[in-house]
């Protein structure tokens, strides 16, 4: 094992150069560009663990980082370089295992999972890897991805939870960051639909901290949950056994348990490509996330619900060259329509030509006038009185839930009667309160302040996309 005096040696990250055979061929890495793979549940010396490693070395990836559960059964001293070393020891600096060379500088970067917490206190763990700070969890920044890894067994002694002593270093140290992408690694994961199932008490509010993604394992398995814009993932398929899935959580897109399998990551400053691979091999998933609009910085408050919305193709922006999204601008009548109406029946859908007969102040040759009818015709909206739509009065946040409710659920919904004790700012007897507080009972709005939901406010486009992917289930 590594020595005290080799454990206080400078750690940094070697990046080599190199192509794969399963993926197209690149340049080399520079600091703005970095390739790596997510191993998971692997520790257990079998010919499944031999053949993930054969997948992820002939990636030639910059460095590997592991999502727990390195060294079955029991995280014990005996098993461990048979378990780890065995088929990574050319990652891991410094290496003292029985296994060929180590490492020049570490390139292996696991996390704790329960059964590497088998033997007390995971000392072999700790005695066998040098990692950052307490080496428990800790973090690392790699090219433009800052890499937070957690402890997320109930044996850690700074906690589990969201206010913990690690809850809280997490939430400043994602506040703290300043990389294009911001990835979470442990070893519960949050949701699953497999076998172990989801683990509330991780289920922490990394979206609003700052992270961009989160990476865990525990059950055997491969899968994508992306909720509210957000992805996780579930990556357990290092070698160790498979399991099976259980009911389909919220949110779940991808499901694979046919194989043993690793992720290999390729991320830049605009974009970031998360893969599965199964040993055959053959890729088994892909999703990207990118910075696509020119005026929506990846640390604005609603950068991902704007990606989502982008993604699903409700939107293409406000103007091209370069591509923006406006995210500051009022939502005006006739924009809502568009939206609304793609979010109703898809991104493909074109609405039949207008008459011009519907709304005296919306003829046949404005622009929007065949989403407006559409939304008349689907009864979302019988305009604004007098026979007219009003297609440029910006919508406000009252208008809103009411035209989101009818969307989503038909033109003869409605709400059970407001309480008006949701919001400080609608009393009961608003003329929208109905519709605002069901609003707010689905999850869709949580208000514009703590407390207040400003219903006179007009609805602008960053808040636009939010609305639309909680209430059509965008992806």
């Amino acid at each position: 094992m590594p020595s005290t005096r080799l454990k206080a040696i400078s750690w940094v990250l070697l990046l080599l150069l190199g192509t794969s055979p399963m993926t197209p061929s690149r340049a080399a890495s520079s600091p703005a560009s970095i390739r790596f793979a997510v191993i998971g549940d692997y520790g257990s010396s079998s010919q499944a663990e031999e053949d993930v490693a054969n997948l992820v070395k002939s990636w030639n990836p910059d460095f590997i980082v592991t999502v727990g559960d390195n060294n079955y059964n029991t995280g014990s001293a005996a098993q461990i370089d048979a378990n780890i070393g065995q088929y990574y020891h050319e990652y891991i600096y410094p290496y003292a295992g029985g296994y060929g060379a180590g490492g020049t500088v570490n390139r292996f970067f696991p996390v704790l999972g329960n059964h590497d917490w088998g033997t007390p206190n995971a000392q072999p763990y700790l005695d066998y890897f040098t990692l950052p700070g307490n080496e428990r969890y800790y973090d690392f920044v790699q090219g433009p991805v800052h890499f937070f890894a957690l402890d997320s067994d109930t044996h850690e002694p700074d906690g589990t939870s969201e206010t913990s002593v690690q809850g809280t270093w997490l939430k400043n140290a994602l506040g703290a960051s300043s990389s294009p992408w911001q990835i979470v690694l442990l070893h519960h994961a949050p949701f699953s639909s497999a076998s172990h199932g989801s683990n509330a008490y991780t289920q922490w509010d990394y979206q609003a901290w700052g992270a961009d993604a989160v990476i865990a394992g525990h059950d055997h398995t491969y899968e994508r949950i992306v909720l509210n814009g957000f992805p996780y993932f579930v990556n357990g398929l290092g070698g160790s056994s498979i399991y099976s899935f259980k009911t389909p959580v919220p949110g779940s897109v991808v499901r694979y348990n046919n194989n043993y399998g690793a992720m290999l990551v390729e991320a830049a400053d605009t974009q970031i490509t998360f893969q599965f691979w199964s040993r055959t091999p053959t890729r088994r998933d892909e999703y990207i996330l990118q910075t696509t609009f020119a005026d929506v910085a990846k640390n604005h408050w609603a950068w991902s619900w704007i990606e989502s919305l982008y993604q699903s193709g409700i939107t293409s922006g406000c103007a091209a060259s370069p591509l923006i999204y406006c995210p500051d601008n009022s939502v005006s009548r006739a924009e809502m329509a568009v939206f609304l109406e793609r979010g109703i029946h898809g991104a493909s859908f074109s609405p039949p030509a207008a008459a011009g007969n519907v709304f005296s102040d919306v003829t046949n040759s404005h622009w929007a006038a065949s989403w407006i009818e559409q939304l008349a015709n689907d009864g979302v909206t019988s305009g604004c009185g007098n026979n007219n739509y009003c297609p440029d009065n910006p919508v406000t946040r009252a208008q809103m839930a009411v035209f989101l409710l009818r969307a989503e659920h038909g033109s003869t919904y409605d709400p059970p009667p407001a309480t008006g004790i949701v919001f400080t700012d609608i009393s009961q007897d608003h003329w929208a309160a109905d519709w605002i507080e069901q609003l707010a009972k689905e999850g869709i709005t949580s208000g514009c302040a703590s407390g207040f939901y400003c219903p006179d406010s007009p609805v602008t486009r960053d808040q636009m996309a939010v609305f639309l992917v909680r209430t059509f289930n965008l992806p």
